[in-house]
Parts: structure tokens; sequence; C-alpha cells
């Protein structure tokens, strides 16, 4: 291994780019974060974090930005705009936003992606699953993936991950109440956010490259099963399945975790804390 990484930089600080960054830098790194506005920039200082405006879709961007550009690692966590998102357009930014950061001279360029690039597959996933996405999204994250790794060939890292629960975040807020839900029987894939954290930064540490990893929960229940439960404990009215499907993806986390060294905080969606409701 070669001299250890010390300067992080972390495209798009949200819900989990923020707390990634923020347990970087309580753990001894130097790190760069960035967001859109001024002000949220600036706020990223109250959590030891050198903040950085950024928008990929801003081609004016002046070299003030080149703090974020010139650190060891580049972790890019931009998930495309849901209302507004267009393939090519994502695309191009972020394969802009690689260029760059090779550029600069990063060395470990790590790409948070999502495991909707397997598309449609059944039954347990490894790494090496073929992906056939079948979304716009899931289609320009296998695309950026390839780019990555073609840029980067011994410093770039895939990382997908399945479902994110943490803290207010958790999918069975927004099924309360549904009913016909297709699917009853398919497979839940979740991960918490410690354990995504806990991932990244054991690929920092351990200075993988040229690697694809992919992260779940070990157990995956049924989604009639577990969202009915997960509602009713947190109160809400339980939402009503098809009792259909049962043949849909299970993400293997095996080979990631053993890969990495890691033990799960929360290996089972039921072990992940459901949120409190205001």
């Amino acid at each position: 291994m070669s001299k250890p990484y010390k300067t992080v930089s972390v495209c798009g600080c949200g819900w989990l780019g923020l707390a990634l960054a923020e347990n970087l830098a309580n753990n001894g790194f130097d790190v760069t974060g960035s967001k859109r506005t001024d002000i949220a920039a600036a706020a990223l200082s109250e959590y030891g974090i050198q903040g950085v405006v950024y928008d990929i879709y801003d081609e004016n961007a002046q070299d003030e930005k080149a703090a974020l550009f010139s650190n060891d690692v580049f972790v890019a966590n931009i998930p495309p705009g849901r209302r507004t998102f267009e393939r090519e357009t994502f695309v191009t930014a972020m394969k802009n936003l690689v260029d760059r950061a090779k550029a600069g001279g990063t060395k470990q360029f790590v790409f948070i992606s999502t495991t909707s690039v397997y598309g449609g597959a059944k039954g347990e996933i490894v790494e090496s699953t073929v992906c056939e996405p079948d979304t716009e999204s899931g289609k320009a994250h296998n695309e950026i993936e390839r780019y990555v790794l073609t840029q980067f060939p011994e410093g770039g890292v895939v990382l997908r991950f399945s479902g994110l629960v943490g803290d207010t975040r958790h999918p069975a807020k927004h099924m309360a109440g549904r009913a016909g839900i297709a699917g009853g029987k398919d497979p839940v894939n979740l991960i918490h956010r410690e354990d995504c954290i806990q991932a990244i930064s054991a690929i920092i540490h351990q200075q993988c490259g040229g690697e694809t990893f992919h992260l779940s929960a070990f157990e995956h229940p049924s989604r009639s099963e577990f969202y009915r439960w997960a509602a009713g404990a947190m109160g809400l009215v339980e939402p009503e399945f098809i009792e259909d499907g049962g043949e849909g993806k299970w993400i293997s986390p095996d080979y990631t975790v053993k890969h990495l060294g890691l033990r799960l905080r929360y290996p089972s969606p039921y072990d992940m804390p459901l949120p409190e409701l205001g």
C-alpha cells in the first residue's frame, strides 16, 4: 500500500454525503465538501468541512472550485434529480466531473451508484451479475460506472447501494395507507446509512481500486411482511400488498463485506431504527 490518503473531497453533501464528510473529518481527514449555494457551503464549516459551491451542471465553474479536485480521494455522491432528470445531460455532466478530478490529480475516485443497474434481474445478485438496467436512472449510472473504471483503471471504485435507510428516511413512510401494491412477495433490499459510511471509509483506508462493490443488509424479508410491520410499528396505517412476485432480486453483500472486512451494524432491516414521527 502506498502513502495513506489524507485529503478527501465529497461532492454532494446531502443526506448521505454530509454524514460521510463529517465522519471522515472526525477521523483525521482533511475534507472538502460541495453544496450548490453559498450559504449551504459556508455552513459545512460547522462540521469541520471546507465548503465549496459546486453544481455539476455549471459549465462556467471557476478556478476557486479547484480545491474540490486536488485531493487524494474524490467521492462522487450525486443522485440525479427526480423531477428534472435527463439522462444524457446527467451523464455528460458526471463524465466532465470525472475528467476534472483526473486532471486535478485525484488518486482514488469513488462513485456512489445504485443496485438499480441490475434492472429486472431475479434471484441472488452478486457483483459480477450482468447489468441490464431498465430505467433511465439505472442506464445513466451504468454508463457512468464504466466511464469511472476506464478513466481510473487503478483507482476507480464503483459502490452500488440498495435502498437507503437512516435518520428520518424510511420507505415505509411513503407506503403507509396505500392499497394494491404489487410484488408483495418480492424481497426487500435495504442498507443503513451508517453501514454505507463504514463501507466507503474502508474503501478509502484500504486504497481499493479497479473494483465494483455493492451493499445490502443480509436479510431480505418480503415487502408485504416488512413494510406492514414497519408501518404498524410507527403507528401508521399498514399498506396492503398484492401477494404476487417472490422471484425478485436479492442483493448478496457477502463479497463486499468479506473483501472490505465489514461487520454490518444493521444486518437485518428489522434491526434498523425506525424514524420517530413528529
